[in-house]
């Protein structure tokens, strides 16, 4: 005899965020500056719950997330539904086509226009997603997904590692492992209906559709895709996994397909559509209905400025300005070396939110996918999904070994601005607050 199937209050909405065309492109080391959009950029958000038990998830086509803007929509949310500020839960799906809420820079100037502006738009998806819940199934499932994402860093003969494996050193191979869970929480009005929001979570960076037009990149295609088979009104949000040292390029293998560009992108959202669909037609209902979430605030110092690493990394990128130009984290640590402080600490904020069966771990910057595997290990859930780029944003967030090794990722004071130890400290935030909402596991 089949469980009885357990409903819950859910509602969902999508706001639109999009910069207007001339507005700065955020994630390169060159200016790109916006001459037309592909897609519109969305806030998308799911509140589930009642009273003051109600959770709220949004997700934004941006390449992150800040303290700042995250405390401006929670106190809109807040003012405007009653749900509570840290109910809710903000997340950057991390879109390299599209503008950077950070402060400004000489590589992406802020639009301090639409930055006053976007914390309302982004708070109207949740504040309509609050006034449009309705009882609701929820359905949890994962598939394999392998052949679009791939390890970025690589093993060089001299035991560095290095974004690509280009170069005069002998590549010995990817330096870690993909995270090939793709996984979706689905709700439907009956069991047997068609979905109304689907949540979506992978481990990807968002860096493939290039170029000067704005675009949010291969989730819009994931919706488009899903609407045409179960209805207009269908919402798809997409979180980030642990994806600080992944992306979509096939490295070392002899790929026909582009590797970059609006076909590239169109062919990771069909292809990632797919994969929902068959969590979708297949996922069983959540055994539980439980919802909640907790937050754990970190103290984390700032990266120490006379460390190792940091005059190891100065020396090879000044030995470099004898002979070859340094590279773009090479060369903008020259720069911000001098200017840097590493006085004082940081309040970080690492969140966890459950749905049911499922919990998403947050962490608040780009975050190695050996630490997602990590959470992952040690979770009580039975289904448990990385949420980078959450609440905040602290740069890149690798592993210990990385900082020794090399690479764009794991350069001080340009990628990394925290302690080397942030990796561990967001593990284990979210080792305890996984207990908290699983008490009983």
């Amino acid at each position: 005899m089949a469980d009885e199937i357990k409903t819950l209050k859910v509602g969902v909405a999508q706001s639109d965020i999009t910069p207007p065309i001339g507005t700065c492109l955020a994630g390169y080391f060159n200016k790109r500056i916006s001459t037309g959009i592909i897609h519109p950029l969305r806030a998308k958000a799911i509140v589930a719950g009642s009273g003051d038990e109600r959770i709220a998830l949004i997700t934004c086509d941006l390449i992150t997330m800040t303290a700042e803007v995250c405390q401006r929509v929670r106190k809109i949310v807040h003012d405007a539904t009653g749900i509570l500020e840290n109910h809710v839960m903000i997340c950057s799906t991390h879109t390299h086509t599209g503008p950077d809420l950070r402060p400004a820079n000489a590589n992406c100037p802020r639009n301090e226009e639409y930055y006053e502006g976007v914390p309302a738009r982004m708070a109207q998806a949740a504040i309509d997603a609050a006034n449009s819940q309705k009882d609701a199934v929820m359905c949890i499932g994962t598939e394999q997904e392998e052949g679009l994402a791939f390890v970025r860093r690589f093993r060089m003969e001299n035991c560095s590692e290095q974004f690509g494996p280009g170069g005069a050193l002998k590549c010995e191979g990817p330096a870690s492992n993909i995270d090939p869970i793709f996984g979706a929480i689905v709700f439907k009005e009956e069991l047997n209906a068609k979905p109304f929001a689907v949540i979506c979570n992978y481990t990807v960076h968002i860096d493939v559709t290039g170029g000067t037009l704005i675009s949010a990149d291969f989730p819009a295609v994931i919706q488009e895709t899903l609407q045409k088979v179960y209805g207009d009104d269908l919402i798809v949000l997409y979180v980030q996994g642990a994806c600080g040292n992944i992306n979509h390029c096939p490295y070392l293998q002899n790929c026909p397909y582009p590797g970059k560009g609006v076909w590239k992108s169109e062919q990771m959202g069909r292809a990632f559509a797919g994969k929902a669909m068959a969590i979708i037609e297949k996922a069983y209902p959540s055994k539980s209905v439980d919802l909640g979430t907790v937050s754990e605030i970190l103290d984390v110092p700032k990266y120490p400025k006379n460390d190792y690493v940091v005059q190891m990394r100065l020396a090879q990128a000044r030995a470099k300005m004898n002979t070859t130009a340094p590279g773009g984290a090479e060369a903008a640590l020259l720069e911000r070396y001098d200017a840097y402080s590493d006085e004082g600490t940081i309040k970080r904020e690492v969140q966890a939110m459950r749905f049911g069966d499922a919990v998403f771990c947050g962490a608040p910057g780009e975050l190695f996918v050996e630490w997602g595997f990590e959470i992952k290990k040690w979770s009580k859930a039975k289904y448990t999904f990385i949420a980078e780029l959450c609440d905040d944003a602290v740069g890149y967030i690798p592993t210990f070994e990385a900082f020794l090794r090399g690479g764009y990722e794991s350069t001080p004071i340009v990628s990394v601005r925290s302690t080397p130890a942030l990796g561990q400290m967001i593990a284990d935030a979210n080792f305890r607050n996984i207990r908290k909402l699983f008490p009983n596991a």
